[in-house]
Parts: C-alpha cells; sequence; structure tokens
C-alpha cells in the first residue's frame, strides 16, 4: 500500500507538470538588427508543438494508476510501471530534442518574421533564441514519471517475501494465508494482503 500511494503521489505530479508545461513558453526569439531595428518577437508555447505530445502521453499515465486502486494484481501493477516508465522516458526525450534543437523548437518562426535570417542576414538562430521555461518543467516532468516508475516497479518486483522461519525449541508462529493475487502470506486472520491489498479468501 505505501508504494502504491507514494508512486500515485509520484504519478500526479508528473502529469502536473506535464499539464503546466504545455501553456508555458518553450523558446522565444527576439530579432534586433542595428540597421533595421527590431524585427520582432516570436514565442512559442508548448501547445503550439511539442507540449501536446508530452501532454498527451503523461495524461494516459495518470489514468493508468487511477486503475491500479482497482485493480489490485501485481501483474497490472508491474506492467503500468514498465509502460509509463517508458512514457516518462519519451517525454524526457521530447523536451531535450526541443531543448537542443533550436530549429524543432521555433517551428514556423522564420515565417512569422517574414524573414530567413541565416540566408538574408547571416544571423545564428541559436543565439537569439531563449529557451522557456516549459521545456524545463516538461523535462523534469519526464524525469519524474520514468524514475517513479522504475522505482516501483523495483519495489514491487524484488520485495522480500515473509518466510516461515523458527528455530529449535521455539512455537511454530500461526498458518498463514497466501493472497491469489500476488501470493503474498499474510497472517492468519488478516482480511487484507499486506503487499497489493486484495481481500483475503
Amino acid at each position: 500500500m505505501p508504494i502504491r500511494l507514494a508512486y500515485t503521489i509520484s504519478v500526479a505530479l508528473a502529469c502536473g507538470l506535464a499539464i503546466v508545461a504545455a501553456f508555458l513558453p518553450w523558446t522565444s526569439l527576439n530579432v534586433e538588427v542595428p540597421i533595421f531595428g527590431s524585427i520582432g518577437t516570436v514565442t512559442r508555447y508548448g501547445y503550439e508543438g511539442d507540449g501536446v505530445i508530452t501532454l498527451l502521453l503523461a495524461l494516459p499515465a495518470a489514468g493508468f494508476v487511477a486503475y491500479l486502486w482497482f485493480d489490485r494484481g501485481a501483474t497490472a501493477f508491474r506492467l503500468v510501471t514498465l509502460f509509463n516508465s517508458s512514457v516518462g522516458a519519451v517525454v524526457l526525450a521530447t523536451a531535450l530534442v526541443n531543448l537542443f534543437d533550436s530549429q524543432r523548437a521555433l517551428g514556423n518562426a522564420q515565417q512569422e518574421l517574414g524573414v530567413d535570417l541565416n540566408a538574408f542576414l547571416g544571423i545564428d538562430l541559436d543565439s537569439l533564441m531563449e529557451t522557456g521555461e516549459g521545456v524545463y518543467v516538461s523535462a523534469a516532468a519526464g524525469a519524474i514519471l520514468a524514475v517513479a516508475s522504475i522505482l516501483a516497479f523495483s519495489a514491487h518486483r524484488f520485495a522480500p517475501a515473509v518466510h516461515d522461519v523458527t528455530k529449535a525449541g521455539e512455537e511454530r508462529p500461526e498458518q498463514t494465508l497466501a493472497c491469489n493475487g500476488c501470493g503474498t502470506p499474510s497472517p492468519s486472520g488478516a482480511n487484507y494482503c499486506l503487499n497489493c491489498g486484495r481481500t483475503l479468501p
């Protein structure tokens, strides 16, 4: 239960950041030429480009985690965490591509300005571009989603099993019930599995 709760909070945080990132500036281009003066400023927001992709990837991740509260099986938990780790990696990669590839981040900014800066003025776009906070917020969302999913999978997959070990001369403990969902032993008389929360027979 603590693993599931911590994982749910982490995914909710990542999805919240992805939503915020979609409405923040991802990059801006401010062109000022000494002879011509200011040609113009173009700001690209997340919803005008790859911020939509990161948002559409993050929202299903939250839906799958919500589903885990209805399906308490170990298999479902592992599949969701594996899927969400991949989604987080894609979100992070998308943000990094926009961070390091100015042409992709700017999109059709030069068309909006009505001038080819490289050909006409010999101006390097990279020197004029400012990365917006949306890219960094999106990268953080992807990193949180990927890392939290990997940690949740590892903690659930490699959680130590409860063994019935007694020393010579000691009284044997009460019998345990095995969960039908994940197979984890629980003390006799328990109503719910200590690992996945499924109702015990």
